[in-house]
């Protein structure tokens, strides 16, 4: 076999570096023979530390994969090792995953720099001659007029989005559980007793409902008040606590 002159280039990393020997042997993924690749990939290797360049640790871990492949394809055969035949399969299987993610990668990039080479037009004013009014009103008759009238007006009546909903800022409203306590302790200073559903119809919101509800909780745990209820569902009954 001839010897391969490699520049030193740089590569993304050991798969693209295998990809390039591929190519340079005219090599199919599936056919790869892995004594010529191994030769010419710790070949690459030595070129590095020749030129005093630093070799990633990946590098190195495929330069171990690969002779670990090409170690076991020279010695016996034995049932009770892994067969190399599997590790060549796991690493061609990484190899073809790697180009198509490459070649992903370089279709976008394409798509992407297409993108850079668009250019827009700024809006202009066209400026034309002006047309006195007398020619522009020219042969133009009430009859005219009333039908452009009506066309333009059932044109912008086909533009109105009906089903619009106008908006309307609510302010927030900011209610305190213990304004709410004071309020209910209030109520029952004139009665004994009080019904919850008769409470709750004072109440201007969702929000005040709530934070009267919680007042309600908070006075029964201090035994301010005593609240009952006959049956599930039923009139609950607001009363004075101890």
């Amino acid at each position: 076999m001839e010897s391969l002159n490699i520049s030193i280039t740089n590569f993304e990393g050991p798969f693209d570096l295998l990809l390039h020997l591929l190519k340079v042997n005219k090599m199919q993924i599936q056919e790869i023979r892995i004594s010529e690749i191994t030769n010419q990939y710790l070949n690459y290797l030595h070129g590095m530390q020749e030129l005093d360049l630093e070799i990633a640790s990946e590098f190195l871990l495929m330069a171990s994969t690969l002779l670990e492949i090409k170690s076991r394809e020279m010695l016996p055969k034995h049932e009770e090792e892994v067969d190399e035949e599997e590790l060549k399969e796991k690493l061609v299987l990484r190899i073809e995953e790697y180009e198509a993610f490459k070649k992903i990668a370089e279709n976008l990039g394409e798509l992407f720099n297409k993108d850079l080479f668009i250019f827009t037009k700024r809006a202009e004013t066209i400026k034309q001659d002006e047309v006195p009014l007398e020619d522009l009103l020219s042969g133009v008759t009430m009859d005219s007029l009333y039908i452009t009238y009506k066309s333009l007006m059932s044109r912008q009546k086909e533009k109105v989005n009906r089903s619009f909903i106008r908006t309307k800022t609510v302010e927030r409203e900011e209610y305190k559980i213990e304004d709410k306590m004071e309020e209910l302790e209030r109520i029952l200073l004139g009665n004994q007793r009080v019904n919850f559903s008769n409470l709750l119809l004072k109440m201007k919101s969702k929000a005040e409902c709530i934070v009267f509800f919680l007042a309600i909780l908070e006075l029964s745990r201090n035994h301010r008040i005593k609240v009952s209820q006959n049956t599930v569902f039923s009139e609950i009954i607001i009363e004075k606590g101890e």
